[in-house]
């Protein structure tokens, strides 16, 4: 007999089971997770602290060539009796002295050198460390460690796990076979009584209720439901013979309908026929076109990847890539073309690919950039700084829809720019989920497109000049397949334009923003460029505003110029107070152009220490070789790309983009608010100073003059971050940090410490982090780099809590945040009787505190069920002031106590009583102003 066809109270007993073992069982394997991890985590942080030991005791033998001491520092691992080897290794990766088992076979090989960590196999660990003296690196050890002792855990773990599914199967089955009668009789009878007035056709039969619950309610529906049908059979045998009579008349109306309607069908069927026969003969013809024109462009593409394996130089493998790039997108546009039937058919899938869609831009505009060139034209591309850069969505269709739009910008334009702006439209953002709609304009200053044409110009095979004498080709399909791909991703596209001033195109697509970047991200080193002074010389307005806004979102100091002349006239002035360090100038300007520009500075001693980067639309060889004669050390193509640009200029200042530069604060998310934070500092001055700062970034303070004070401090109260000083009196910053980790060691937390101190001598940063610090920031205080230190060092924490995954089933506990109580809601909850306000509020000052002090003393009882009675009293008189946040820790507390996990709930009382203070402190108040 299959489960559907089982009693309903077979059913329930069985799902009841089912259900209750299933979470235990997920209850046991999420345990037995835990424990391997912590098994885990506790073997790596044994063997670290082993080897820091060992490292500390053999440095000086590396250092001196000492073997023999070398030797007897590893012997001392013969206590360790997991420790299956060990070996030291020099600087050069040499094995220097090692250390075996004694019962170890020769068979075991001794590991290479890695770099630092830890490397778990089937049945060892390895730990590789570096040995360093001093701040020197003098080797390095390796602790191979055996596991085999997890094994017998994991065997204990199973049996107890076996027990108690056994035990929860028995006691769900008693339980449930005892309850479930209550719902299962009911829907019994009923369906006897439905048997019975199916078998004997008697709807006078009725089912007795037992009750007025929902199976109750379902008898008495069946009841009624027996008597009309009753009262429908008696109707039925009168309106019989009315419904014979008009059933005749319906027939015959019907043959005639019948008749015609075949005659329709039969005449569109053949039209259909017609349809699909001119159909299938277009799609052979797309077909041939496909091949014969991606035949010679797919040699193309073949050969510019050959001459890309081949050693190039820059400018070459610049203008072969742009080659590569340029066939890539004509591909793409054919292959659209020529699956314009599919557009019409509405078969066109868009895929779900993660892209960068600031490169996606780039290289679209990149492509065409010697088409305006050729023009005279200004290329230049606008990308808001909050737009996200890794997003899912079709970037060959995109890149098509821009290309088409540019392509056609560059054509009607004679003189002037084409520029590509994109920017998030605020209006449709989804803020609660990753949908972003993204605003892209294309603006160009050309010859227009007339009111009566601007919305035909999006059917196809339209133009705005059809006429024979047309100055511009083109087949009219481009916007046309546009404006359907738009529609397709969730967009819109519209022209604005008045003939001989230019057109702006405008469309959105939707994206999906993705929460983790597909590289590492864009990162500044906002420290080497903050303050720089930069000279920007270019004629063309749109392109300074641009490269303005750029260099000065990284923290560079510029200044911009229209022409030479007066580039020449800034740099003289500013050469005997504060010079400029970079000048970025435009090759093709009016009166005197960049070269002209460059050729001047380079004929005055007094100017010729500045770096210069050339910026141009389209070179030449003969460009590249003046600027390698005038000692300019970057030639860039307009439109810059941003990483081009960033790189170009850290390069021209001797740098990198280093991994841990900290990232640029626009454009990502929103450095977090509402922390508490202990501030551990001495100096009073330095305490306020940083209390200010913090208070404005949102954040609430508690202060700490020295370590000991600190150490109080959190074993008393919840933190989400302590800013740690270096030096203070009793106990210093790196004592007090390396305690908190030896505390945090038998617990799953990690408190988050950014060191905040006057030294900034190389080396003060690796001891700060190797102590345990997460961040580190140098005094004097800077606020945007505070903000962003704290910013990345909170972002590092959750995304530490996120890659480790689900472990035991816990109650996640976060510091108390400040409570906004608004009275004026409360009244309106209550009604707007302000004298039941005056009570509620009374009521709630007398008892909440004794509650409060109950359940605290229920807590430190051990007492279960009074914490979660009191914890469900606490909850409901919270309900009435609307305060949902302190409610829901009431809720959280009475759970705990459900439950019996008062050590839990011991830690989340000291944040409900933070909170609850604050809502006592607030009622106090409002109830002295109304009295």
């Amino acid at each position: 007999m299959s489960f559907r066809d089982l009693p309903i109270r077979r059913k329930l007993a069985l799902l009841t089971l089912t259900a209750s073992v299933f979470a235990v069982m997920l209850a046991c394997l999420g345990f037995a997770i835990y424990e391997r991890q912590n098994f885990r985590a506790d073997t790596v942080g044994e063997l670290t602290a082993l080897a820091d030991t060992l490292g500390a005791n053999t440095a000086a033998s590396l250092a001196f060539n000492d073997q023999k001491t070398a030797q007897e520092m590893l012997g001392a691992l013969r206590a360790e009796h997991n420790v299956l080897a060990a070996c030291l290794y020099d600087i050069q990766g040499r094995i220097f002295a090692e250390y075996r088992r004694p019962n170890l076979g020769n068979e075991f090989k001794m590991p290479s050198p890695q770099e630092d960590g830890a490397r778990f196999e089937q049945h060892s660990i390895t730990l590789f460390h570096s040995v360093r003296l001093e701040s020197d690196k003098t080797g390095s050890i390796a602790i191979v460690s055996d596991l085999n002792a997890s094994g017998a855990r994991y065997w204990e773990y199973s049996k107890i796990s076996l027990l108690v599914v056994c035990i929860s199967i028995i006691v769900t089955f008693m339980i449930s076979s005892r309850l479930l009668r209550i719902v299962s009789d009911p829907i019994a009878q009923l369906a006897q009584i439905a048997a019975r007035v199916t078998e004997e056709e008697n709807y006078s039969l009725r089912a007795v209720p037992q009750g007025k619950d929902e199976s109750g309610m379902l008898v008495n529906s069946f009841n009624q439901m027996l008597e009309r049908i009753e009262q429908r059979d008696l109707a039925l045998l009168n309106a019989k013979d009315e419904l014979e009579q008009r059933v005749q008349q319906r027939t015959a109306d019907l043959q005639v309908e019948v008749a015609e309607r075949i005659r329709a069908e039969d005449e569109m069927r053949m039209a259909k026929n017609a349809a699909e026969i001119a159909n299938q003969a277009k799609s052979e013809f797309l077909a041939n076109m496909s091949h014969e024109i991606r035949t010679p462009l797919n040699g193309v593409i073949g050969m510019t990847d050959l001459v890309l394996e081949t050693e190039l130089n820059p400018e070459q493998r610049d203008c072969v890539e742009t080659v590569k790039l340029s066939a890539d997108s004509l591909l793409t546009v054919i292959n659209d073309i020529l699956d314009y039937s599919k557009i019409e058919a509405g078969k066109v899938e868009l895929e779900a690919i993660a892209f960068n869609l600031r490169d996606c831009a780039e290289e679209a505009l990149k492509t065409s950039a010697l088409a305006a060139d050729k023009k005279g034209l200004e290329l230049l591309c606008d990308i808001a700084n909050d737009l996200p850069e890794s997003v899912e969505g079709d970037p060959g269709k995109l890149r098509q829809i821009i290309l088409n739009l540019v392509s056609n910008a560059i054509k009607f334009t004679h003189e002037g720019e084409v520029l590509l702006k994109m920017e998030l439209e605020a209006a449709e953002c989804d803020t609660a989920s990753s949908s972003r709609v993204v605003r892209f304009t294309v603006a160009d200053t050309g010859i227009g497109v007339p009111a009566a044409k601007q919305l035909s110009i999006f059917s196809p095979f339209t133009q705005a000049d059809s006429s024979t004498t047309r100055k511009y080709g083109g087949t009219g399909l481009g916007l046309s397949i546009s404006a359907q791909l738009i529609s397709l991703m969730g967009g819109r596209i519209w022209v604005e334009s008045e003939p001989g001033k230019g057109t702006q195109f405008h469309f959105t697509v939707r994206l999906k923003a993705l929460l983790k970047p597909l590289a590492p991200g864009l990162v500044v080193p906002i420290e080497a460029l903050r303050g720089l002074k930069i000279l920007v010389v270019d004629d063309h307005q749109t392109n300074r505003r641009i490269l303005d806004g750029l260099l000065r979102h990284w923290g560079a100091q510029t200044t911009c110029t229209a022409g030479a002349r007066d580039a020449l006239s800034q740099l003289l002035s500013a050469a005997s107070a504060q010079p400029f360090q970079l000048l970025l100038t435009d090759v093709n300007m009016p009166d005197m152009g960049g070269f002209a520009l460059v050729e001047e500075i380079r004929r005055r001693p007094e100017l010729s220490p500045i770096t210069i980067m050339m910026l141009t639309s389209g070179g030449s060889g003969e460009d590249s070789e003046r600027c390698r004669k005038l000692g300019i050390l970057f030639y860039l193509y307009k439109p810059v790309r941003k990483r081009e640009l960033l790189s170009a200029i850290l390069a021209a200042l001797g740098q990198s983009v280093p991994a841990s530069s900290v990232e640029l604060p626009a454009g990502r998310t929103s450095p977090p608010r509402g922390l508490q934070i202990l501030l551990v500092e001495d100096n009073r001055v330095n305490q306020i100073v940083a209390t200010r700062m913090l208070e404005k970034m949102g954040h609430s303070m508690a202060v700490a003059g020295n370590g000991l004070i600190a150490l109080s401090l959190l074993a008393k109260h919840n933190f989400d971050l302590v800013l740690m000083d270096e030096q203070m009196p009793e106990m210093d910053g790196l004592t007090a940090t390396k305690k908190i980790r030896e505390s945090e060691k038998s617990t799953t937390r990690h408190l988050p410490i950014i060191a905040m101190t006057a030294h900034a001598m190389k080396g003060d940063r690796e001891r700060c982090l190797e102590a345990g610090m997460d961040g580190y920031v140098s005094k004097p205080i800077s606020g945007e780099l505070l903000e962003a230190t704290i910013a990345a060092v909170m972002r590092e924490q959750q995304d530490g809590d996120q890659a480790a995954g689900p472990s035991a089933p816990e109650v996640r506990i976060s510091g108390a945040s400040p409570i906004d109580w608004d009275m004026a809601n409360t009244l309106e909850r209550l009604g707007g009787d302000e004298k039941l306000l005056q009570e509620v509020l009374e009521i709630f000052l007398q008892e909440v505190p004794n509650h409060l002090a109950s359940l605290k003393q229920a807590i430190l009882q051990g007492n279960a069920s009074d914490t979660e009675e009191i914890s469900h009293t606490l909850k409901g008189e919270l309900g009435y002031l609307g305060i949902p946040q302190v409610s829901r820790r009431a809720a959280e507390l009475e759970g705990l106590g459900r439950n019996s996990e008062l050590r839990l709930a011991a830690e989340l009382y000291q944040v409900f009583e933070v909170e609850l203070s604050q809502v006592l402190n607030s009622v106090r108040g409002a109830v002295e102003k109304v009295g």
